[in-house]
């Protein structure tokens, strides 16, 4: 698995066994007409008591910052080259509604047991003069609540969350529709933010222009 996506996924205290899947990408560019738009630069989705500095360079940040270079239509992360610019990029794409959704498609060189694509619920919480996101709720869409998928497969039950299917050999589940994926994103916002020291959801935001 790639290190942004392994970024991501501990960040939000989840493996990829906790993810809804999808066979193939359930939004299309109809579906990004009207919805809110990232704004593109250095963010940040620090993890729980993580402390560093913003203001400092991106390279000396700890890992628990899980600092991203944002763009339109990329999240570019991971190990960081001679320059000091990031090497791995995940592409993706949000789309509208109460909350966005952003679709994330995982890299070929993904582990065979990941999940192709990953769906992340977006909620923004503030924004720049020109309306771009500049700080969100961030969570992922879980199978079921986290109790549960967090534990060992003998606790995790036969039946999934209403609209989600098993998929044979994996531990991940899936979605056919947008409406089962939408479903599973409200079901887990409730589940992520519960104002406990262990909740999975997170906040990102943008700290400046450029990567460094």
């Amino acid at each position: 698995m790639s290190r942004i996506l392994t970024a991501i996924l501990l960040a939000l205290g989840l493996g990829a066994c906790a993810a809804v899947s999808s066979d193939r990408p359930l939004f299309t560019a109809i579906d990004a007409r009207d919805a809110p738009v990232a704004r593109p630069g250095l963010w940040v989705m620090p993890s729980a008591g993580c402390r560093f500095s913003p203001r400092a360079s991106a390279a000396s940040w700890p890992d628990c910052a899980n600092g991203a270079l944002v763009t339109a239509a990329s999240l570019i992360g991971g190990k960081r080259d001679a320059t000091g610019a990031f090497t791995e990029a995940l592409s993706y794409q949000l789309a509208s509604g109460d909350p966005a959704v952003m679709q994330i498609l995982t890299p070929a060189s993904r582990d065979a047991g990941d999940p192709g694509i990953i769906y992340v619920g977006i909620r923004p919480l503030a924004a720049d003069a020109e309306g771009q996101i500049t700080q969100a709720r961030v969570w992922m869409a879980l199978c079921g609540p986290p109790a549960i998928v967090a534990g060992p497969p003998a606790a995790k039950p036969a039946k999934l969350s209403p609209g989600l299917t098993p998929v044979k050999g994996k531990t991940y589940c899936v979605a056919k529709t947008q409406t089962a994926l939408r479903a599973a994103i409200a079901r887990s916002e409730a589940w992520a933010f519960q104002g406990k020291p262990d909740d999975f959801g997170l906040i990102a935001r943008w700290v400046r222009d450029g990567e460094k």
